[in-house]
């Protein structure tokens, strides 16, 4: 399986946040792991994503140290390696671990060195960061997520990333950063479609974007669809994601069948794995029930993430050997 959505701060182990919060003397609302693992997951619909989003607080609360987050990326790479994942993209957003005092040099540097003893003491997985900007977000703190990306690209970060609030903060202002990653020869995606139109997901395309994130109102433009199909967009769909946010009130609605049989790229990720309690084996199954999906039609899904993945072609060659191993062995 191929993984090229998911989020570090979304995915981090409960028992591993409450031993991290009493080693640093964080404050958790409840010190009982149970409690803390049902208070990190999302109900089955959120009122809105604001409510989703401050699942997000207990993780950034002690996320902030430099032995913290390597503990949080080796424990991500460990956990999908043991489900079955060969390669993964993982997100992160450096400039939300800066609060008490490290660098965005430090905080990537702390989780490449994660990242790598995962990878090194795992049995298959391989793995990339995407290092994400933020709308909405001081232009400095932006501008320095995307110096630590050409810093260390094609040496553990892969590509960057936009998320955040794009009905407050809308695409169009974030161009200029889009000039300047196509300049620097930056491979990117973005968040965009999730809660407004398509033309969010369209602008994002026209200007350089290879992956769209979620892209849920691509759908309600043919013509845009016609443009994501020519231009070998992948639409990274999060389903379990999306109905706890409640942009899709329930899965029977969800458009990445009508994108899955209208011949675009459609790449399943699990967003943030704790958080939504899932994985991508759940991710498959709620869909194979949903859509009577087969393997077979997995096995496309996961060629398209490879021939979408933000890797040289000789690693992905390598990948697609693996993949063919995987389903066929």
């Amino acid at each position: 399986m191929i993984e090229l959505h998911i989020h570090l701060e979304g995915s981090i182990r409960p028992q591993t946040l409450l031993e991290l919060a009493l080693e640093q003397g964080a404050y958790l609302p409840t010190y009982d792991v149970k409690a803390l693992e049902h208070y990190m997951r999302v109900p089955n619909q959120c009122e809105d994503l604001s409510e989703y989003l401050k699942r997000f607080d207990l993780a950034f609360t002690v996320l902030q140290e430099k032995k913290a987050i390597r503990r949080a990326m080796y424990e991500l790479v460990t956990d999908l390696d043991r489900q079955g994942v060969l390669y993964a993209e993982i997100r992160m957003t450096p400039q939300y671990h800066t609060l008490r005092g490290l660098s965005q040099s430090q905080v990537v540097e702390a989780a490449l060195s994660g990242m790598g003893r995962g990878i090194e003491e795992g049995e298959r997985i391989r793995a990339n960061l995407i290092l994400c900007t933020v709308r909405g977000a001081d232009e400095k703190d932006n501008f320095a997520t995307i110096v630590e990306t050409i810093q260390h690209l094609r040496r553990g970060v892969a590509g960057i990333d936009l998320v955040g609030d794009e009905e407050k903060y809308p695409t169009d202002m974030y161009l200029g950063q889009f000039k300047l990653l196509n300049q620097e020869g930056i491979p990117f995606c973005v968040h965009a479609g999730e809660k407004t139109g398509p033309y969010s997901i369209r602008l994002a395309i026209k200007n350089g974007a290879l992956r769209i994130g979620h892209g849920l109102h691509a759908i309600d433009d043919p013509d845009l669809v016609e443009l994501i199909k020519e231009r070998h967009i992948a639409m990274e769909m999060c389903p379990m994601s999306n109905l706890h946010t409640g942009v899709v009130k329930d899965i029977k609605e969800h458009p990445i069948k009508k994108y899955y049989d209208a011949g675009v790229r459609v790449v399943i990720g699990t967003d943030d794995m704790i958080v939504c309690n899932t994985t991508l084996k759940k991710e498959y199954q709620l869909l194979a029930d949903t859509f009577g999906w087969t393997k077979d039609d997995f096995k496309k899904m996961n060629e398209y993430a490879i021939d979408a993945a933000f890797l040289p072609s000789m690693e992905k060659e390598r990948l697609r050997y693996l993949l063919e191993e995987t389903y066929n062995g």
